[in-house]
């Protein structure tokens, strides 16, 4: 279906301008880090293996892990990352092995502040901005994201730093 001037009648506006931010995440990463003590028990070794991609259209950043917590059994799931206009705010949306989906358990909230990107839900988890308010890849390349979790008291605590690096 098309008007008079042959635009399309379903025709989407384009993606947000902020989704512009996430756009260094887009391929495929690996890392090895450790875990703090927490309230989980003693910290363990974490390994994790995701992928980044646009769903078509560019709305969507659709993001499939791999993630192990010591002798645990593989966390996998696809988290689906965009932008709320209306709340002026990031959210992702996720689904897992973990467990069935809950409102409060598979979702986060995302905003910039002081130049970085910190989105709060199970857990807390920041990305550094670069200077043009993109996701911030260091020097080697490798992405960092620092995660908190809540302590008995409510409090976020440090939980792991991350640093992803690219997959060829």
């Amino acid at each position: 279906m098309t008007d008079d001037q042959g635009t399309s009648a379903f025709a989407a506006p384009p993606p947000h301008p902020e989704l512009k931010r996430l756009e260094p995440l887009v391929g495929t990463w690996s890392t090895e880090e450790h875990t703090e003590d927490s309230v989980l028990g003693p910290g363990v070794p974490v390994r994790s293996d995701e992928s980044f991609s646009w769903l078509e259209g560019g709305y969507f950043l659709v993001q499939p892990y791999e993630t192990t917590f010591g002798d645990d059994p593989a966390q996998k799931g696809v988290n689906y990352w965009y932008y709320d206009s209306e709340a002026e705010k990031f959210r992702i949306i996720f689904f897992s092995n973990n467990g069935p989906f809950t409102e409060d358990g598979n979702r986060y909230e995302g905003e910039v502040a002081g130049g970085k990107l910190t989105f709060e839900g199970p857990a807390r988890f920041q990305y550094e901005l670069d200077d043009k308010g993109k996701i911030k890849a260091d020097a080697d390349g490798t992405i960092s994201v620092a995660w908190w979790l809540r302590g008995e008291n409510g409090e976020w605590a440090p939980w792991m730093r991350n640093t992803f690096a690219r997959e060829p």
